[in-house]
């Protein structure tokens, strides 16, 4: 299973609303949001949607990042979360004490939680270890450096699922001009292989939370194609006239766009995503940078769910 971490923005909840709206089948996809904005009803309809198409997701209710970070939320008062047999509470080890974080779980009656621990958080391993006794806790993501935690849940029968960062952001997107592809992930082919129950990362953006912008210089489109049998590769698609100054957005996308289109064509591959970004290009229309993460993103998401379905 895919557990890829959302920072719950608005193009993060319109890619898990795409890709909700144009799925069917199994889910092999378990979305991890982060809720960012105090206004919630994008992430109400991406939740509907998922719901309606048999997709569990989680929640984080102490965000660390946004117009909640530090504090707890409640969703349960709150249309579409009364019911959280639809979805799982999950928690960020970090900020707040692992006493606060248990005493939450237990105060609300939470059940099917999901404890996160990312790779830079310090905390008393013991301490964690005391946590998950809880029977509330099914599942840990955590980075898979830490071998005591690994131990302690896989101990309780816990599923256990390997938290990576696997985009690798540069300054400027100038510096993928000369970045044509590079790995991006072996672990949907290796996890199980690892004792993990699933794999994690932050899909195709960077773990570092950034808010806002400026137009670039260069417009890139970053995509992922299955390379090999073990491995996901991500290709950038830049844009190439102007690369010194903002002008002629439009222009910039279409060549980046129509460098995308061109090789997804040659190697036989669509997805949704990718009919989106076609239908751009041929009416020559920039939908914005936000609407070309989203594009990725759903993208991403086709591609992992397609490949473990396989």
């Amino acid at each position: 299973m895919y557990y890829p971490y959302l920072r719950g923005r608005q193009f993060e909840l319109l890619a898990l609303r795409n890709f909700s709206e144009a799925f069917n089948g199994e889910p092999k996809v378990f979305p991890i949001i982060e809720p960012v904005r105090i206004n919630r009803n994008s992430l109400k309809r991406a939740a509907t949607t998922m719901t309606e198409k048999g997709i569990r997701y989680g929640i984080i209710l102490n965000p660390e990042y946004g117009d909640c970070a530090g504090n707890f939320i409640d969703l349960s008062i709150e249309e579409n979360f009364p019911d959280t047999n639809q979805w799982s509470p999950a928690f960020i080890i970090g900020k707040q004490s692992i006493s606060q974080i248990a005493s939450t779980i237990h105060n609300n009656g939470y059940q099917n939680v999901i404890l996160i621990l990312p790779k830079a958080v310090s905390v008393n391993e013991d301490d964690f270890a005391e946590l998950i006794t809880d029977s509330a806790i099914a599942k840990v993501i955590t980075d898979p450096s830490r071998r005591k935690v690994a131990r302690a849940t896989r101990n309780k029968g816990i599923d256990l699922i390997e938290l990576d960062d696997k985009f690798i952001a540069q300054p400027t997107n100038q510096a993928y001009t000369s970045i044509d592809e590079e790995l991006f992930s072996e672990e949907f082919f290796y996890f199980r292989e690892d004792n993990f129950a699933g794999f994690s990362d932050y899909t195709v953006l960077p773990n570092e939370f950034r808010e806002g912008g400026t137009l670039p210089k260069v417009v890139v489109i970053h995509l992922t194609y299955q390379k090999t049998e073990d491995q996901i590769f991500i290709k950038h698609f830049c844009s190439d006239t102007n690369q010194e100054d903002r002008s002629n957005i439009q222009g910039k996308f279409s060549e980046a766009a129509y460098k995308a289109i061109t090789f997804f064509d040659s190697i036989g591959y669509n997805s949704p995503a990718l009919d989106n970004l076609r239908e751009n290009l041929v009416n020559g229309t920039f939908p914005g940078l936000g609407v070309l993460k989203k594009i990725s993103i759903h993208h991403h998401l086709d591609l992992v769910q397609k490949i473990l379905s396989a």
